[in-house]
C-alpha cells in the first residue's frame, strides 16, 4: 500500500493554496526589503521591532486567529537567527498561516 506524504497533522495543500502561500511569501519579502530590514534577525525582540503591536496582519495558529505580534512570542529560540527576507517569509508562513 502506498501512503500519501503530508506534513504531520496537516492535510496536503491544494495547488491553489500553494500558490497563495508563495504569493504571500513574495509579499513578505518585498515588505521587508522595502522597509530596509537589516539581517540577521537574532531574536524575538528584533522581529517584534519589525512587526510591532498593531501591525495589521493576523494569522491562524493552532486553530486560533492571533496577531503577528502575538505569534512572535510563540516562536522558539531555535527559530533564530533569521538570515534573510526569504527565511523570514518561510518562518512566518510555515508556522502560522497569515490571514488576508
Amino acid at each position: 500500500m502506498v501512503e500519501k506524504s503530508a506534513m504531520i497533522g496537516r492535510e496536503p495543500h491544494a495547488p491553489a493554496e500553494l500558490e497563495e502561500i508563495e504569493d504571500l511569501k513574495i509579499r513578505i519579502v518585498n515588505q521587508l526589503r522595502d522597509a530596509e530590514v537589516q539581517f540577521p534577525i537574532r531574536n524575538k525582540d528584533e522581529l517584534k521591532g519589525i512587526y510591532p503591536k498593531g501591525t495589521p496582519h493576523t494569522c491562524m495558529f493552532k486553530g486560533k486567529e492571533i496577531s503577528i505580534h502575538e505569534f512572535i512570542d510563540m516562536l522558539d529560540d531555535s527559530d533564530f537567527p533569521v538570515k534573510n527576507a526569504g527565511d523570514a517569509a518561510t518562518l512566518l508562513t510555515s508556522k502560522c498561516m497569515v490571514v488576508k
